[in-house]
């Protein structure tokens, strides 16, 4: 069969012009992006994993003219999957794809009856099968055919040993962030340092804007008398009574902290990871309106795995 060519499921050229946001799914590790006006719901099946994007109904119709289906099914494989979707179907083309490493194909499809169309990419994630399968009705498939190659060629397995690492030897601190997350300020000075990251769009307002969580990094000089206990305890009261810790743990040899802070205009979640190596102490902070602070965090968990905080100097070439 051909190769895809222009109606590529993974290409990115068309007509829709819809904001995307992410959808992060730490469970499974896995990032989409995907129109912010498209609902979005998921069920579990037969031990498969299922999450549905779709547009807003129109009309009087009962079922979406167009949705996509991102999927995780375990001791899978990529043929078998793809036997179940072509089966009986018209297919007209197939391509071999890889994301991070990990191979795949996707197919190019159609009912018989040339009534609806599909697009279906597979990946073989070791025992595992990942994919995104989008279907819909004519016309309805070709006014969003471009929002579901975009969806599909956004679809990222997100491994951290596979994030760019950022290093800031003179403080001691390697950090693995993904390319999503940008860079929005860095500052050193007196032994300090401060560097900030914004995520990728995670919602939308009805105005178009978009919505991120911020990420702070900071390091710090810290007497020994100190400790983890001192700067913990330091950093709290500077914070004030306005961030109400609502959950407190251990983690990785530090602390990590959930707290509630509210405005007039917003309530806001900040989770906050503190550690202490060699005179040097660390935070790393996230900040995200309440409604895409589950998405946030987990992601954050995923990212502060990587964190390493050693003596000023050390591990440098």
């Amino acid at each position: 069969m051909g190769a895809l060519a222009a109606v590529s499921l993974v290409s990115a050229c068309g007509r829709d012009r819809n904001v995307l946001v992410t959808y992060f799914d730490g469970e499974h590790g896995l990032s989409l992006r995907h129109p912010a006006g498209w609902r979005s719901d998921q069920a579990e099946q037969e031990g498969v994993f299922y999450r549905y994007f779709a547009p807003p109904r129109t009309g009087t119709a009962a079922a979406p003219l167009v949705s996509a289906t991102l999927l995780v099914a375990a001791d899978a494989f990529v043929e078998e999957w793809g036997r179940r979707y072509v089966s009986g179907q018209s297919v007209s083309a197939t391509e071999d794809v890889e994301r991070q490493g990990v191979r795949g194909r996707a197919w190019v499809f159609g009912s018989s009856n040339g009534t609806v169309r599909h697009r279906l990419l597979l990946l073989q994630d070791g025992a595992r099968v990942v994919g995104l399968h989008a279907q819909g009705e004519e016309p309805a498939f070709e006014q969003h055919l471009t929002a579901l190659e975009r969806m599909a060629s956004s679809l990222t397995l997100e491994r951290p040993e596979l994030y760019p690492e950022r290093r800031w030897d003179d403080f001691g601190l390697r950090l693995r962030v993904p390319g999503s997350w940008r860079e929005t300020r860095q500052f050193s000075g007196g032994g300090t340092l401060l560097v900030q990251f914004a995520s990728p769009p995670l919602s939308a307002e009805r105005s178009g804007e978009t919505v991120h969580a911020a990420m702070t990094l900071t390091v710090e000089p810290v007497p020994d008398s100190d400790g983890l206990i001192g700067y913990y305890e330091r950093t709290r009261s500077k914070l004030g009574e306005n961030f109400l810790v609502v959950s407190h743990r251990d983690w990785q040899g530090g602390y990590v902290d959930v707290m509630r802070t509210e405005t007039s205009l917003a309530v806001s979640y900040v989770k906050r990871f503190y550690r202490t190596a060699d005179s040097r102490a660390c935070s790393l902070s996230l900040d995200a309106r309440e409604d895409v602070f589950p998405r946030a965090s987990a992601w954050v968990d995923v990212i502060a795995s990587s964190l390493r905080l050693s003596a000023p100097g050390e591990g440098r070439p």
